[in-house]
């Protein structure tokens, strides 16, 4: 189980990442949010080889010893993944409205001028 956890992370990392620096290549994503989902996945990448790292972080934080557990790693991972994918998906419906009411006003000033032309 403790393999599966590992690779599914991986591949889901990889994922992410390649996927968030073709969207800054073709301009559909931010410097700043590319920068910042490429450390969260290198972090998932790093905590899922060293889960140990996760039990030092919360006994620094002032907690005790947890231990997260494989499902509860998995679990998390996969809501960092939806959560990228909905960002992606609201980012690109964002753009596409914003495109829209531009392209929608310019077709409005051109009807108008049509119809001054006309008087």
């Amino acid at each position: 189980m403790l393999i599966f956890a590992k690779v599914f992370a991986i591949l889901l990392a990889v994922l992410v990442i390649a996927r968030s620096l073709t969207d800054y290549k073709n301009k559909k994503e931010s410097i700043e949010m590319t920068i910042f989902w490429v450390i969260i996945w290198t972090s998932i990448i790093v905590f899922a080889f060293s889960p140990s790292l996760i039990d030092k972080l919360i006994t620094k934080l002032g907690g005790s010893r947890t231990g997260l557990g494989t499902i509860f790693g998995m679990g998390l991972v996969f809501v960092l993944f939806i959560s990228y994918r909905i960002y992606i998906k609201a980012n690109r419906i964002e753009k596409n409205l914003d495109l829209l009411s531009r392209n929608y006003t310019l077709l409005e000033l051109e009807h108008k001028k049509k119809r001054r032309k006309r008087r």
